[in-house]
């Protein structure tokens, strides 16, 4: 296929996506439900439906409501979102930040803040206009950012003590990071030498090095971070549905918001 014809085909495909989204949210319209990225409120919205396995056993994390009917974020989007919104005192414009694996979701929010901004990712191709960078390796100076945001990243590094370092070195005193990982429990499960397929099986995907804890806390702090723990009932609004709970819910409940 020439690269004429895969262009047209993918306009094509994002012409019927969208079309798609537009009847789902005419479907799903009403006033229960609000997705602070879209900016819609529904009735309902759609449900999450997949089984991982945890800790060996295969566990469903079909959810209700989960995801938006117009936009398709999730639950975890939303909530950062929100409370992003609700943290706008420190997204003075001309601060410089740096995003790990920049959701389209949240930089779109941030872009029009007037930040200095900088997506980034070890896969810079993945995110247009990123620019490529290792956590456990970050090229910038000592104290050269005054916030960093990284949701999802630091589950996917063997040495995310090395990452976590790092984001609090090129921090400025004062600054601040937000920081997400899928949570489990209380207690980090992180087996040794475990193969991709022996990952996917204990962590829910080969992708991931751990199973993360809430004790991930001591993990930041030991980097020298002052760290609050951020949680659904913290951030107030009908992003969610309150009355749902299912691994899914649970494993994104957690933000962890650091300051150095």
């Amino acid at each position: 296929m020439t690269s004429a014809l895969r262009s047209f085909a993918k306009q094509i495909y994002i012409k019927g996506l969208n079309a798609v989204l537009f009847c789902n949210a005419l479907f799903y319209r009403g006033s229960a439900l609000f997705c602070p990225i879209c900016e819609q409120s529904f009735r309902k919205m759609m449900p999450f439906r997949g089984s991982f396995y945890v800790k060996g056993e295969l566990v469903d994390h079909y959810t209700p409501n989960a995801l938006c009917p117009r936009c398709r974020n999730d639950i975890r989007h939303r909530f950062i979102l929100t409370f992003l919104k609700g943290k706008e005192d420190r997204l003075i414009p001309g601060i410089r930040m740096l995003h790990f694996a920049p959701e389209t979701a949240l930089s779109s929010y941030l872009k029009n803040r007037g930040i200095n901004y900088v997506g980034c990712d070890i896969d810079a191709a993945a995110f247009p206009g990123a620019v490529k960078v290792d956590v456990t390796d970050i090229p910038f100076g000592d104290a050269s950012f005054d916030a960093v945001i990284c949701i999802h990243v630091l589950e996917h590094i063997i040495d995310d003590e090395k990452g976590i370092r790092e984001i609090y070195r090129i921090l400025k005193p004062g600054g601040w990071a937000l920081i997400a990982v899928p949570v489990y429990g209380e207690t980090t499960l992180d087996i040794k030498d475990l193969t991709y397929e022996g990952r996917e099986k204990m962590y829910g995907t080969g992708e991931h090095m751990r199973m993360n804890g809430l004790d991930f806390t001591g993990r930041l702090a030991s980097a020298g971070f002052s760290v609050e723990v951020v949680t659904f009932e913290d951030v107030p609004g009908d992003y969610i549905d309150r009355a749902v709970r299912s691994p899914h819910t649970e494993s994104d409940r957690y933000l962890f918001f650091c300051r150095k």
